[in-house]
């Protein structure tokens, strides 16, 4: 695909969204819940400017992106869109992250919290973030374990120009989308036991996201469902990194 969407592709971005939010209301529906109460983030980790405004265009405008120089770069080409950090947060792009207003689903160290605080002070503005949780304790995956959460929210809440509004969760992948649903109930009870302010759940991609939505989300992060097949290669212009 030389790292770009097809035009095919780009107009059938409607078609697809409108595939979604009908599964994610079925989802809902479901599990006795309002399909308001779950925003659709349509992630779109090397795709083209075109296929992001064609999401926008199409009721979604929420755009996650998993590199900060990708995300900073298309933010200055997309209006109307509201930008999600999805991959994983490097300290030193911190700034970038506050300056497009962007909230962070990644966050899992205290370094990376300290980081988004000082520059959204330094901005004058505030930095929101969910906290990213391992319930795996894969060696190699990232996240804050359960048995360490409450701890590194009380010290992320101690941050000056940080606000935590929920969690994260990126399930190891799975034949079946059933595999996810005990880490998801769990991640929504953890949620539950930090209190009122931790309302945002960020969980569920393409796979598995209506079984996400049926334990609790509020955010899930769509991409291929939306986008079709993601570029392999990096997309001119963009900055991914």
């Amino acid at each position: 695909m030389n790292g770009r969407v097809a035009a095919a592709d780009v107009a059938g971005i409607p078609g697809r969204v409108a595939a979604v939010r009908e599964r994610i209301a079925a989802a809902a529906e479901r599990a006795g819940r309002d399909p308001g109460e779950v925003t659709l983030v349509a992630a779109a980790k090397l795709q083209p400017v075109a296929a992001v405004r064609a999401a926008v265009a199409a009721g979604v405008p929420d755009i996650g992106e998993n590199y900060a120089q990708e995300l900073a770069a298309k933010a200055a080409e997309v209006q109307g869109a509201r930008w999600h950090f999805i991959g994983r947060l490097q300290r030193n792009k911190a700034r970038l992250l506050v300056a497009a207003g962007a909230l962070v689903h990644s966050l899992d160290s205290l370094a990376s919290a300290a980081a988004l605080g000082r520059r959204a002070v330094e901005a004058g503005s505030v930095a929101r973030a969910l906290v990213q949780v391992e319930l795996n304790e894969r060696a190699a995956a990232h996240g804050v374990a359960a048995a360490d959460l409450e701890d590194f929210v009380a010290a992320c809440r101690q941050t000056p120009g940080l606000e935590i509004a929920g969690l994260m969760l990126m399930p190891p992948p799975s034949p079946s989308p059933e595999a996810s649903r005990p880490l998801f109930r769990r991640l929504a009870e953890l949620a539950g036991r930090l209190g009122g302010e931790m309302r945002a759940l960020s969980m569920g991609m393409t796979a598995d996201f209506e079984v996400a939505v049926e334990e609790g989300a509020t955010l899930v992060r769509v991409g291929t469902a939306i986008f079709g097949p993601r570029p392999v290669e990096k997309v001119a212009g963009t900055g991914a990194g």
